[in-house]
């Protein structure tokens, strides 16, 4: 059963009860009617943290939703790059400079392409996502010829952001 069917049968008999209790009231001396109050004040209160506790737990499992969904519309977007980022990475890493600057040279096109869908799921670490796939291209944009310091330095400032945005 839902917290919601619960939360409604509990209110249903906190409503009965508080009506039961007042047409009691209405032949008890005073007292007992201000007993009566009381419980049913104590009642409500407990319906309430119950509705606050679902409506938390609902907000966490919608957050939860929306990142694992946000995680599979980045995964198309962000895969290519990060898959062509450690390839020149390993090229540079094997001693290959020319190989990844060879590969690197498709980097500002697949960039291109997959930054409009990164961005809005990037949230406020776009910032630095941008700023370093900028780098990347002025180090191996066209005509370039970065030394392996350069290339790995400007791979790896990328690599960090986009594999931490990813959930890798």
């Amino acid at each position: 059963m839902t917290r919601l069917a619960l939360l409604k049968r509990a209110g249903l008999a906190l409503a009965t009860a508080g009506a039961l209790t007042l047409t009691a009231c209405s032949q008890a001396p005073s007292d007992t009617a201000n007993q009566a109050g009381e419980a049913l004040k104590d009642g409500a209160a407990a319906t309430g943290e119950a509705i606050k506790d679902g409506a938390a737990a609902t907000g966490d499992a919608a957050k939860q939703a929306a990142t694992a969904t946000g995680q599979a519309a980045l995964a198309p977007a962000v895969n290519p790059v990060l898959d062509l980022l450690k390839t020149a990475e390993g090229d540079i890493k094997a001693g290959n400079l020319a190989g990844a600057v060879t590969a690197m040279g498709g980097f500002e096109g697949l960039w291109q392409k997959a930054s409009p869908v990164i961005q809005p799921l990037a949230g406020d670490k776009w910032g630095a996502v941008d700023m370093a796939a900028k780098a990347v291209i002025s180090t191996f944009g066209a005509g370039a010829k970065p030394d392996a310091a350069a290339a790995g330095s400007a791979i790896s400032g990328l690599l960090g952001p986009l594999s931490a945005l990813a959930g890798k």
